[in-house]
């Protein structure tokens, strides 16, 4: 890799516990952009690699602690890996102002990649169904229902919030899988192939694809309990 833009010495403390100086001969030089958008489209992508390192680390220790019953403390780190997932959505909006026909240009030099072969994101589909797996033994150990925790939320707080956490984190998820689908058809198009062979439009559906459907399952059941209970002639606004 050619002539990198390199800032700072690496002397500092700080630079040298970032690792400056290797973080930036990581993305390309000057003279090796396929134009001025290049370092953008490259160092998103970076990030977000780093980020979902984080993420899942998040998740995995979640996942350790809903087991150890310390709900408290997978609720928070829940809560906050939704809103990294929320922050990794809110910066596609950058690569969205790039002109299409200049991301075709950086496209040339992906070869055959594609953000399907993130590892980073495929690593993070492994995490839901584990985190769930220990949401459903946690239930079982507590003998709850996630019906029961619904129906009584101030009588069982900690399942209740754990329950909510894992609900905003789902909806981020979504969140974030359906504004790529929006990126890749405001600059690729949705009626063509992405370098994998496989049709742009693929990506729609997972917008709505819940990892916990009966997070959201529960509702409909919450909310039809209630009525029965408390408006049992029907009517109202339900």
């Amino acid at each position: 890799m050619a002539d990198p833009v390199i800032y700072g010495d690496g002397s500092t403390d700080y630079e040298k516990y970032i690792r400056t100086q290797e973080l930036y001969r990581l993305q390309k030089g000057p003279k090796e952009w396929a134009n001025e958008e290049e370092l953008l489209f490259q160092s998103i992508h970076q990030a977000m690699e780093l980020w979902l390192k984080v993420v899942i680390q998040h998740l995995e220790q979640s996942v350790a602690w809903v087991k150890a019953d310390k709900l408290r403390d997978a609720t928070r780190f829940i809560k906050r890996t939704a809103s990294m997932i929320e922050f990794l959505g809110d910066s596609l909006k950058f690569p969205m102002s790039i002109a299409p026909w200049d991301y075709h240009k950086i496209r040339m030099g992906l070869g055959k990649g594609s953000g399907q072969e993130s590892p980073g994101f495929n690593k993070l589909l492994d995490s839901p169904e584990k985190l769930w797996e220990a949401y459903a033994a946690t239930l079982k150990r507590h003998k709850k229902t996630i019906d029961e925790v619904h129906q009584d939320p101030h009588g069982l707080p900690d399942l209740f919030e754990l329950t909510i956490a894992m609900s905003e984190l789902d909806q981020e998820l979504m969140h974030w899988r359906y504004r790529h689908f929006q990126l890749v058809k405001r600059i690729i198009g949705d009626a063509v192939m992405s370098l994998k062979g496989i049709p742009a439009s693929a990506l729609e559906k997972n917008g709505n694809m819940a990892f916990f459907p009966e997070i959201w399952a529960v509702i409909n059941r919450t909310t039809n309990a209630y009525n029965q209970k408390y408006r049992p002639q029907g009517g109202g606004a339900y």
